[in-house]
């Protein structure tokens, strides 16, 4: 009988290092200016657009006007529309792990503990998430997509919700 201590763990029994995707995560971790990429395809950039839209048409306070023109109203439907898109492109994600900004800019999202694509329910709740967030509470919004610059996972807050991340396609 021996008196020497058992063998490491697999992997020399080190923790990951700091900023590397979770165990079972397939890739590294998505860069900040990635997702801001996706971000403004996937909503940001057809919500400004309406907005731009909208506010040539009725100004910057549309109510204190009686004579809001078509261009008001058709910004103010692709505003709506932006948010019906970023619905999709949420469901999109969560089924097939991309959304049409993450093919975009070479990004997925799986699950934290498996890897694998969330669910497309999972995955427009995550993005009905963003769009209550972004639309209704402006400043969580402005945390949600600032959190990845200083979170060890990368992760938005909606992420830590769903329980996702974003990762590097392969």
């Amino acid at each position: 009988m021996s008196n020497l201590p058992p063998p490491p763990p697999p992997g020399g029994g080190f923790p990951p290092p700091a900023g590397g995707p979770p165990p079972g995560v397939p890739g590294p971790l998505a860069e900040w200016q990635d997702r801001l990429l996706s971000g403004v395809i996937d909503f940001f950039g057809p919500w400004l657009l309406g907005w731009l839209i909208s506010t040539v048409g009725g100004g910057i306070n549309p109510f204190s006007r009686t004579d809001l023109g078509g261009l008001y109203w058709l910004g103010s439907l692709i505003q709506l529309a932006a948010v019906g898109w970023a619905l999709y492109n949420g469901y999109l994600a969560g089924q097939t792990g991309q959304s049409i900004g993450m093919k975009q800019s070479g990004l997925r999202l799986v699950g934290e503990q498996t890897g694998q694509p969330i669910g497309g329910n999972q995955g427009l709740v995550r993005n009905l998430l963003f769009v209550v967030s972004g639309c209704c509470c402006g400043i969580v919004g402005l945390v949600d997509n600032l959190f990845p610059l200083w979170d060890a996972k990368k992760q938005t807050l909606r992420d830590k919700i769903a329980k996702s991340v974003v990762v590097k396609s392969a």
